[in-house]
């Protein structure tokens, strides 16, 4: 008599599966997301991420102009 280890117990009952990367409920491993709410979700935030990090690079650009500006007006 062999024992199973824990990880084992789990894959037995709950068979093969994966987690919505939004809410965390279990799920099909075919599917991506649990719903179309969670995936409405999920494509929202990824575009305000990348909104929010297009702001942060012109903020930067803008201020290395402004600094090399300064640096060769008063050098």
């Amino acid at each position: 008599m062999s024992q199973s280890t824990w990880k084992d117990q789990i894959k037995k009952k709950w068979g093969p599966h994966s987690h919505c990367p939004i809410c965390g409920k279990a799920m099909p491993t075919d599917k991506q997301f649990c719903s179309q709410n969670c995936r409405d979700n999920y494509h929202g935030s990824q575009k305000k991420k990348k909104k929010k990090s297009r702001i942060q690079m012109l903020f930067m650009v803008g201020m290395m102009a402004v600094l090399f500006v300064f640096l060769f007006m008063f050098s």
